[in-house]
């Protein structure tokens, strides 16, 4: 544990690492280290990171028809990871089953994908890897697909939010206890997705719009209206996101980030999605996933959050999300 954690702390939950591509494509070695990465095993256990989600994103060069290939193949990853470690980390389906894993002094890890192309269309598939445990899938990366819009701008092609097969996706994630994550999504399929007789969805890795304009962070009217269902969100790392001059992102930015977060949607709304091993360069101050306690830390200082708000700022608002749509 961080020298500047104290025995009261509670763990951290991160929602959105890429992190599994260095270790299926790069050979990278997540129990010892992975010197040119931000997330391993020994860097965690320094932060008191507790849960890890694995996003499997699949990038659109496999489209048109690898991609369902691919995010197995990563899941196969995550799952060898685990087979020869269970000493140290362990699968969780259920957020229970997360917390029983952390109880123990292991990781828990809980498996994402990123990109609803990884289906390739098909709710068979999509069936398929919520029977190996994916637990949340982000409905679009920058990318639009038939059946969901984008952040990014339209084409003549694109859909205007979610179409009919869309809303199908949704209503088969949540039958089968696969959250919806609407990171990357426009605000017509944001909107789309709230409206629906689903759980409250999450938005894995954003920030607040109002501070950088960027077409990946949320509106302060998203805020409040994605805590008035009752969903979460990860704030992010992204140096583009917290800064439009991303050279001079650093902690102190991301805090700010976080304040305003809390004080648009209130203490219910906010967790932590660092796209770690997502990005070339992490903010000054937090250059790897060892930060996140110091991150936390100031968030408390800076928000005056008592213990009961931080332990949900820390893992506690997003695995309430997530039991939810436990089936």
């Amino acid at each position: 544990m961080d020298e500047g954690m104290d025995e009261g702390t509670p763990f951290f939950l991160d929602c959105h690492v890429d992190t599994i591509i260095k270790v299926v494509d790069d050979g990278g070695d997540f129990i010892h280290g992975i010197p040119d990465g931000q997330v391993d095993l020994p860097r965690l256990e320094k932060a008191g990171v507790g849960v890890l989600f694995f996003a499997c994103w699949v990038d659109p060069g496999y489209l048109p028809d690898r991609c369902f290939e691919r995010v197995n193949e990563l899941i196969d990853g995550v799952e060898a990871l685990v087979a020869t470690n269970p000493d140290k980390i362990g699968l969780a389906r259920t957020m229970q089953e997360a917390r029983d894993i952390q109880a123990t002094g292991k990781l828990a890890v809980v498996l994402g994908v990123e990109g609803g192309h990884a289906i390739e269309g098909d709710l068979g598939k999509l069936l398929h890897l919520a029977d190996r445990g994916v637990r949340y899938m982000t409905l679009t990366w920058n990318n639009h697909l038939s059946w969901a819009e984008s952040c990014q701008k339209p084409t003549e092609s694109s859909p205007k939010g979610l179409t009919d097969f869309g809303r199908e996706v949704v209503r088969t994630m949540a039958r089968h206890g696969m959250v919806v994550d609407l990171a990357h999504v426009s605000p017509q399929t944001f909107d789309d997705v709230l409206i629906m007789d689903v759980p409250a969805p999450i938005d894995s890795h954003t920030a607040a719009r109002s501070i950088c304009d960027h077409c990946r962070n949320l509106s302060d009217m998203q805020i409040e209206a994605l805590a008035t269902r009752g969903g979460a969100l990860g704030l992010t790392l992204v140096p583009g996101f917290l800064s439009s001059q991303s050279e001079t992102a650093d902690l102190d930015l991301a805090v700010t980030h976080a304040l305003h977060i809390l004080s648009v949607g209130g203490s219910d709304v906010l967790g932590i999605g660092s796209d770690y091993d997502g990005i070339d360069r992490a903010p000054i101050g937090l250059e790897d996933c060892s930060k996140l306690a110091q991150l936390g830390a100031s968030i408390a200082e800076n928000a005056e959050l008592c213990p009961e708000d931080l332990k949900k700022i820390a893992h506690g608002n997003l695995m309430r999300v997530f039991e939810a749509w436990e089936v």
